[in-house]
């Protein structure tokens, strides 16, 4: 085991035991940094096989599904160390890659709040680093006083444009954002969690419904963007569509946008996100 690094990895799993173990197995035998997984209310059992797969993780099993960012949240709330590194659990990460993160992002102002590796191969331009108003969420290392200065993630969102909210906080409040186009980490988009039809309606109804909460909150629904113009949009596509899983797609993401027009929230009153119920 090598020296301690500033950085504490978090993770927010889902039924995601093994693709934690074959992506990010090797990062958390390591030892080198400490690791706190999240594990968000898995019917699979993932909470207890991650507990007894890595005992030097601190694992949280919440009892219901809360959504990505207060999950994040709760994991953020235990971090002690200077920076914190927010992975999906499909991220393909190794030490040495972590350890230049930290390296590089020791090397910025503190008004840096967060450095990202790329993680689509069109952003791997080895063109050192690069300032963005936002990056993709899959891999965030994050000074944690930025992080504590602007709240973390906004706990009305249950799925979905998190980060993106997050970002334009973080550049709101002055702070930077910066891309690391020399570093690349793979990610098996899509593995995170077990799919199925009741998992991609979920998403589907939380993608419209984190959107248009977005488009409000920050100013821009209007045009394409407009709540009542989205519905129509999906509304048609519902009844163009070709198959069925065409179908469901457009009818879950037109009741999202629906709801958010009704004034629900992504959440019910007991704490569980809208369309649980589809989990069985």
């Amino acid at each position: 085991m090598g020296a301690l690094l500033a950085t504490t990895l978090v993770i927010v799993s889902f039924n995601s035991f093994k693709v934690i173990e074959q992506c990010l197995g090797g990062v958390i035998d390591a030892g080198n940094l400490g690791v706190i997984i999240v594990d968000n209310g898995s019917p699979d059992g993932s909470a207890s096989a991650l507990s007894a797969r890595f005992p030097s993780a601190e694992v949280v099993a919440l009892v219901q599904n809360i959504g990505y960012g207060r999950a994040a949240n709760k994991g953020f709330e235990r971090v002690e160390t200077e920076y914190a590194l927010l992975l999906n659990p499909d991220i393909v990460g190794d030490m040495e890659t972590i350890q230049r993160l930290e390296q590089r992002m020791g090397g910025l102002s503190g008004d840096v709040a967060i450095l990202a590796p790329a993680v689509n191969p069109r952003d791997f331009r080895r063109d050192g680093l690069v300032e963005r108003d936002w990056v993709i969420g899959a891999a965030l290392l994050f000074r944690m006083q930025s992080w504590a200065d602007v709240g973390g993630f906004d706990e009305n969102i249950f799925l979905f444009s998190e980060e993106t909210d997050l970002c334009m906080r973080i550049k709101e409040a002055g702070k930077k954002i910066f891309l690391d186009s020399d570093v690349y980490i793979e990610h098996l988009s899509k593995q995170s969690s077990t799919p199925s039809v009741e998992v991609d309606f979920l998403k589907d109804w939380h993608y419209a419904w984190s959107n248009q909460y977005l488009a409000v909150k920050h100013g821009f629904a209007h045009g394409k963007c407009h709540p009542r113009r989205r519905l129509l949009i999906y509304g048609v596509k519902f009844l163009t569509a070709t198959n069925a899983k065409k179908r469901q797609k457009y009818k879950a993401r037109f009741m999202g946008v629906r709801a958010f027009l009704s004034g629900e929230k992504a959440f019910l009153s007991d704490g569980s996100p809208q369309q649980s119920h589809r989990l069985g």
